[in-house]
């Protein structure tokens, strides 16, 4: 069901609950940004063991207990922090409210995930009612297809992905994320904070999200933390 760390997130401390990705379906807010750049369905196209995880876990998902499901793994492993999505993304009400559950029961597990679906509205109040408990962390996922959401609320955060150079991210952007092509080279101009992972900006060892924790970590005050890795040479 979840599964802990990856190369991208770490090694143990960060568990991760992935869908299928690259449909409506289970990605009502998919843009063709997103799509074409999605890391997501690259991993379920290469590695099929991935791909009928993502799949069990969306029958899971529509099962009636997946919320006492999801409890009992958490309690059982005891889990910290949890990525939601690694792949696809809240995809109806009912399944997001699934989750406003399983937050509002777990309040020393950690949560936090990137979500396009706020285009959607009857689940972007959901996802907005997640935004405001203490123990998550919610992040509009925007690109230039998606453009900048009209209301964000005191307790989301906006990540944008950066396709092209020119691909400048709008005011109130908090965070950058760069498709790989991009990534091997720093900024050059200064712009809102790129992801420690693909800011090209040499480290002795590599940026993980479990080491880094500008997307999970608490926030005082409501704003983004600093990262916490170690400046390039």
């Amino acid at each position: 069901m979840l599964t802990p760390g990856n190369h991208k997130l770490g090694r143990s401390l960060i568990w991760g609950f992935g869908l299928p990705s690259g449909s409506p379906a289970t990605c009502p807010g998919l843009s063709d940004a997103c799509r074409t750049d999605c890391y997501a369905i690259a991993v379920a196209r290469f590695r099929p063991a991935a791909a009928a995880l993502y799949d069990r876990n969306l029958r899971r998902s529509r099962r009636r207990d997946f919320v006492r499901r999801v409890r009992a793994h958490l309690v059982a492993h005891r889990v910290r922090v949890v990525r939601v999505h690694t792949g696809g993304d809240f995809y109806s009400p009912r399944y997001a409210r699934q989750w406003l559950q399983i937050i509002c029961r777990s309040p020393r597990v950690r949560f936090y995930f990137y979500t396009r679906s706020w285009r959607v509205p009857a689940i972007k109040t959901v996802i907005d009612q997640m935004a405001e408990l203490p123990n998550c962390r919610a992040w509009y996922s925007t690109d230039r297809d998606t453009g900048a959401p009209a209301n964000v609320p005191p307790g989301v955060r906006v990540a944008w992905l950066r396709t092209d150079p020119a691909d400048a991210p709008p005011p109130g952007t908090d965070l950058v994320f760069r498709v790989r092509r991009l990534r091997r080279h720093p900024e050059p101009a200064p712009i809102p904070c790129v992801c420690p992972a693909e800011d090209g900006i040499p480290r002795a060892r590599p940026v993980t999200c479990e080491r880094c924790g500008i997307c999970w970590r608490p926030a005082p005050g409501g704003r983004v933390p600093l990262p916490v890795v170690e400046p390039g040479p």
